[in-house]
């Protein structure tokens, strides 16, 4: 019995470290996105700026209603991205199921940002 006591500290220890170690705030994956040279209205949950992103399979651009944590937009270019997608807490109302993070710049391209739509990205 004394022996199980004993080793009670030493679990709770190894436990303890795993869920410190276990990073919540981890990506659940990384995404390529390319973002057009202006913003644009749109009305998502409310009215707003939404940034254009270009959809390769529909070879059209869209609404983008997120914002992209750490990115500094400028318009007048187009961007490649890579972002690290994070799910958000159940219950939170108005907002997308994933937060988007700025991993990396991939490029950013000169563009007229009076083009309306803008050109396809070059690849």
């Amino acid at each position: 019995m004394q022996n199980t006591i004993k080793k009670i500290p030493i679990i709770t220890l190894i436990l303890l470290s795993l869920t410190i170690g276990c990073d919540r705030d981890e990506a659940d994956h990384t995404e390529i996105l390319t973002i057009g040279p202006y913003r644009t209205d749109c009305v998502g949950a409310h009215p707003q700026e939404c940034y254009l992103e270009y959809n390769e399979e529909a070879e059209a651009w869209h609404f983008f209603y997120e914002a992209i944590q750490g990115f500094e937009y400028e318009e007048g270019y187009i961007y490649t991205l890579k972002v690290s997608l994070h799910e958000r807490p159940e219950g939170i109302q108005d907002v997308g199921r994933y937060a988007y993070r700025l991993v990396e710049v991939i490029s950013k391209e000169e563009a007229p940002v009076d083009e309306r739509p803008p050109r396809k990205p070059t690849e």
